[in-house]
């Protein structure tokens, strides 16, 4: 019977140190970590014994880890790619002696959490899934953590009222709304780190109490995540159009998806706005985010290139329709001619009602006028009961939980 021996077991430990510290100069030199404390976080949590079912040098990659798929082969659960958990963390900003909840359990994140707040203060993670926890528990155990962390299994969606008030509360999952409870469970000055659906986009944004029953903030780093469970779960719904090509959109939305394939099948007549943007300055998500906020009846339109004739943009682009859905437009770009970097806005119209896709044209050009370089839009959120007109102007988010508004700032 083989054994591994005790040089097997310290080289497989400067190996994965090596492995370790490669991957954090490399999370440091992308901008993903820009914390000292975070960086020795992640230095003094070996990923592998979290990603334990892999080669070493792969439990090290910069990539998420797929740890359970469903029937149909859709993604339960997984540990996140370092540089999104690295991200996550720069967001919340624990402090030593803090006291966080985690929704969502992995078991890595929860060790640099502790990593972070040390032994005075106090890290509880919740999952719905008790497979997920047991593999969280087992892991933490394996890297002598088990009495750093406590892991509870059940809904998330309800915090873990016994140990609150938090100064940190971070959604590893992806949520379709801002819960009460957790608003509730936040200590006053805490932060609030959520991956969440805006309208089918997700986003991450951290939030910060602003007052009596207010909460604001922003970030909006696009990212995707295992979807939320139970009674959070996201109502966010994917439906096929033409050969090639799908829209997905929040479940609040009604969408006669006859009316709009019809539409699309017509020949589509591009409209430019005249708005050039280099692609350096990675203005897609934001663009995402502005036609979200200002369109009434918004998906985001995905196509295979190899099957549709549709001019969308890769990895999605923004879809409005008129009340009938017989008319359609949706967002594409063109090179500018004479440059390699340089890109032009314009839509794409399909149908007769030409005023939609001015619209859309002209909200592109109020995006470059009035936003464009600037901060970016500001997530309200506000405690439920509170009356509409003491909220802020903006895009209501229609979803249960507490109510949610964005607004684009011009100062």
């Amino acid at each position: 019977m083989k054994t591994v021996s005790d040089r097997d077991v310290t080289e497989q430990t400067v190996e994965a140190a090596a492995l370790n510290n490669h991957l954090v100069s490399q999370l440091e030199q992308s901008g993903r970590i820009t914390s000292p404390e975070i960086a020795a976080a992640f230095r003094a949590t070996p990923r592998h014994l979290f990603v334990q079912d892999v080669e070493l040098a792969q439990a090290y990659r910069d990539d998420y880890h797929p740890t359970d798929r469903d029937g149909d082969g859709r993604l339960l659960s997984s540990v996140s790619a370092p540089w999104l958990v690295a991200q996550m963390l720069e967001y919340l900003r624990p402090q030593p002696g803090n006291s966080v909840l985690e929704i969502g359990s992995g078991g890595y994140n929860a060790a640099l959490l502790h990593q972070l707040v040390g032994d005075a203060g106090a890290v509880t993670s919740i999952d719905i899934d008790p497979a997920v926890t047991s593999r969280a528990s087992r892991c933490l155990q394996t890297a002598g953590l088990e009495d750093a962390v406590r892991v509870l299994t059940g809904d998330g969606a309800h915090g873990v009222p016994d140990a609150a008030p938090y100064d940190r509360i971070e959604v590893t999952v992806q949520a379709a709304a801002i819960e009460q409870t957790w608003l509730d469970q936040l200590a006053p000055g805490g932060v609030l780190v959520v991956p969440l659906r805006v309208r089918g986009l997700g986003r991450l944004v951290a939030l910060t109490p602003d007052g009596e029953g207010h909460w604001s903030g922003g970030g909006w780093l696009p990212c995707g995540f295992v979807a939320m469970r139970g009674e959070a779960a996201s109502s966010t719904q994917m439906h096929a159009l033409t050969p090639g090509a799908r829209v997905r959109v929040d479940g609040s939305q009604q969408l006669d998806t006859e009316a709009l394939t019809k539409a699309l099948d017509t020949t589509g007549t591009p409209r430019w706005s005249g708005v050039e943007v280099s692609t350096s300055e990675g203005t897609r998500p934001v663009v995402d985010l502005w036609c979200a906020s200002v369109l009434d009846a918004y998906g985001t339109l995905l196509t295979d290139p190899q099957t549709s004739a549709l001019r969308a943009l890769p990895g999605g682009t923004p879809l409005t329709w008129n009340a009938d859905a017989t008319t359609a437009t949706y967002v594409t770009m063109r090179p500018v001619p004479g440059h390699t970097d340089r890109y032009e806005y314009g839509v794409v119209l399909h149908g007769e009602d030409a005023s939609l896709a001015d619209a859309l044209v002209e909200s592109l050009r109020e995006w470059n006028r009035d936003h464009r370089g600037r901060p970016g839009p500001v997530l309200h959120v506000y405690s439920e009961g509170t009356d509409p007109a003491a909220m802020a102007p903006g895009r209501a988010l229609e979803r249960p939980g507490a109510p949610l508004v964005l607004t684009w700032p011009k100062d």
